[in-house]
Parts: structure tokens; C-alpha cells; sequence
């Protein structure tokens, strides 16, 4: 492989590309996405450049100026040495980096991040279509938490709290006392609509490959190849020789690609062992409408009825194969450009909205601020109607 300068940018996914190319020519293993994470979380390994930090030049080519952060030539190199002498048995503390530390005696705020909440809003009638809140446990990259024992306690008539491992402590249950009373509505304006068999829909601060019994929507691309974010992660642990092969059974079979607003259903390869019953790889809208101004978000291009097609074909296709249950990101945030918080009132809205056999919908993200914009919306779209 040619290698490429060091005054180029690029993104993390494009980072591990030219890297395995490279460590295959130099027959060392392959680095993922997940594995680069890890090494920027225990500091041996530059987090990148920031959008405002790139050339002028290269900021105007981005479409979308996101989070993301971009990378060089250079740390292609770097990053090959760290993975080389990993390899050669060096730890992450000889190389200057930070190793995991359990504190024997969590803080409050660990029992709170650590710990499997699950708000439930419970009704005396109907329980079965109440909206969750579930603050995971899951280390978004790095490992799933084992079940150990549960427990419940009851914060309001109308809402408990459920949760996993040890019991939280009486402070842990204040703090989540004090959540309650700053984000929900007064005990007596929350009662339940009757039953009109819509979906659940829940929010989860978590990997989204994470185990999970039902289907998982892929935000895809027209071609159904592997993206980046959320998309990568579902590629990778679904396996891309696998997905690869289902995708070659869709064009052996007439399948001639995905246009924004519609849906495919796929095996899930190796998913299926954590619980997946398929993907259904959905391909929604670029935003391409202006931001006004005055902050409110305006399609003038046809986007939100784009996206609000895109999850009514979600629905659809889901129905089709009899999956009950999804989890899913947030389809076109991310580098599509949607706006947040308007991309997760149109979803929530359309779901609410759309006649279907779906029982739940989960929407998972590893983004703290994605996850608290999500219970704003869903909270705004329910007081709604």
C-alpha cells in the first residue's frame, strides 16, 4: 500500500482501514474501531483533531460538521507501533496509559453510571404500553455486565425502579428521587391513555450490538456495505463475511439496492448467538434544509416525510418476518445530518403513529447528550397527543 501523507484527514473508521491494510503487509493482526477506543479512553492514543481544528479547506469539503474527530497519516504509524507492542506483551501502563481502577467503595454518581435502571411508568390498567427509560450498565465497547440479582423499589405510585447486582444505597435513591421530581410530570398528570395497542417505545444508553432478544435495524447506505458508528458495530459483530453473504442472497434474488424511505430484512450472521432475529437495514434522508436561525428546524426539502417512510418501512418489514421486538439507533443522525432533537421527534412520532404488530422499539446510543435529548423528545412528543 502506498502510503498516503500526513497532511491528510480523515475519519476513525477510514484510520483502521489504512491501518490493517498496513498491518497485513506486515503480518501482524488486525485493529477494529473498538479496539482504537480503547486505546483513546486509556490515553495512549491521540484522540484526533476536531472538526475546528482541521484546515480550513477541509472543513468546508465536510458535509456535516458532527463530533467526529479525524486523524492523520502519522497516527496510522503510531498506531500500528502501540498495537505492535501490545502484541509484544507491553501493557498499557508501560506505555503510559491508564488501567482499569475498581474502587471498593463506589461514589454515588458510580452506583448511578454502573448500575441497570429501568424507569417504568406503571399504571394500575396498563403497564403493557408505558414508555422506559433504561440507564445501562453496558461499557459501550468494552464488555456486557453479568445478571446477578434484581431488585425493585418504588420511587412513586406511578413509577419503580428496577435494577440488577447490589441494592442502591440510600443516597443512590435520593439522587434518583430528585431525578424523578425535576423530569417527570406530578403523579397525577401522567396517567396512562386507554389501550390503542401502540408500541412501547424505550431509550437506552448503551452499545448498540449489545445482546438482545429481537431484530436490530442497521442505518444503512444504498448498497447495504458497512458505514461507520452505529452501523460499523452492527457489521462487526454480526460478522461482514456473513452480512456480505446475506446482502449477495438479496442481489442474486433481484435486489437492486435501498433508496431513502425504504427497508430490507437480512439474517444477522453471527448476531443470531446474542439473541438477534435479523437486521433490517434502513436507508433514511440527508438533511439538506438550511438551519434557521431563530433555532427552529425546518425541512423545506421533504426530509421528515423521508424519515418518517423510512421507519413506517421499518414497521413494515418487521410485520413481514414477525418480529416483534427492535432495537435500533437513531436513523439519519449521525453523519446524515438530521437535526437533533428533531430527528428523534419525527421517529417517536411516526412510531406512535403507525399501525403495526411491533410490540417495542428500543433505541439505543453510547452519546450521554443523544440519550438525554431522546427522553425530552419522547416525553414532548407523548404530552403532546
Amino acid at each position: 500500500m502506498t502510503n498516503k501523507t500526513s497532511t491528510e484527514h480523515f475519519d476513525i473508521t477510514e484510520l483502521v482501514e489504512r491501518a490493517n491494510a498496513q498491518a497485513r503487509s506486515l503480518n501482524i493482526g488486525g485493529l477494529s474501531v473498538r479496539a482504537v477506543r480503547f486505546y483513546i479512553q486509556r490515553g495512549i492514543f491521540t484522540k484526533g483533531l476536531t472538526v475546528n481544528q482541521l484546515p480550513e479547506i477541509r472543513q468546508r469539503s465536510l458535509a456535516h460538521k458532527g463530533n467526529q474527530r479525524f486523524f492523520t497519516g502519522d497516527d496510522v504509524t503510531t498506531l500500528l507501533g502501540i498495537k505492535s507492542q501490545l502484541d509484544a506483551g507491553k501493557t498499557v501502563a508501560e506505555l503510559g496509559g491508564r488501567e482499569t481502577r475498581e474502587s471498593s467503595r463506589p461514589s454515588v454518581e458510580d452506583e448511578l453510571s454502573t448500575r441497570k435502571l429501568l424507569f417504568t411508568e406503571l399504571n394500575a390498567s396498563l403497564t403493557a404500553h408505558s414508555d422506559d427509560i433504561v440507564l445501562s450498565p453496558v461499557d459501550s465497547h468494552f464488555g456486557i455486565p453479568r445478571v446477578e440479582t434484581s431488585w425493585t423499589v418504588a420511587l412513586r405510585g406511578d413509577i419503580a425502579l428496577h435494577g440488577t447486582g447490589a441494592e442502591p444505597s440510600g443516597d443512590a435513591v435520593r439522587e434518583l428521587l430528585r431525578v424523578v421530581n425535576t423530569h417527570f410530570a406530578p403523579e397525577a398528570a401522567v396517567a396512562m391513555p386507554a389501550d390503542t395497542g401502540r408500541l412501547k417505545i424505550e431509550i437506552e444508553l448503551a452499545d448498540i450490538a449489545a445482546p438482545y432478544d429481537g431484530g436490530i435495524v442497521n442505518s444503512s447506505d444504498a448498497e447495504l456495505t458497512p458505514g461507520g458508528g452505529a452501523s460499523a458495530r452492527i457489521w462487526e459483530v454480526c460478522g461482514h463475511d456473513e452480512l456480505d453473504l446475506e446482502r449477495q442472497k438479496l442481489v442474486a434474488g433481484g435486489f437492486r439496492g435501498l433508496t431513502p424511505g425504504t427497508a430490507v430484512y437480512t439474517g444477522a450472521g453471527r448476531g443470531a448467538g446474542i439473541g438477534f432475529e435479523g437486521v433490517i437495514h434502513a436507508h433514511g434522508p440527508r438533511w439538506e434544509s438550511p438551519y434557521d436561525k431563530s433555532g427552529l428546524t425546518v425541512s423545506v426539502h421533504g426530509e421528515d416525510e423521508l424519515l418518517a417512510r423510512t421507519w413506517r418501512s421499518v414497521l413494515k418489514v418487521a410485520d413481514r418476518h414477525h418480529i416483534r421486538r427492535l432495537v435500533t439507533p437513531a436513523i439519519s443522525s449521525g453523519i446524515f445530518g438530521f437535526p437533533s432533537p428533531h430527528v428523534f421527534k419525527v421517529a417517536f412520532r411516526t412510531l406512535l403513529d403507525t399501525e403495526t404488530d411491533v410490540q417495542l422499539v428500543r433505541f439505543r446510543t453510547i452519546s450521554r447528550r443523544a440519550f438525554d435529548q431522546m427522553i425530552d423528545a419522547l416525553q414532548r412528543v407523548r404530552s403532546a397527543g
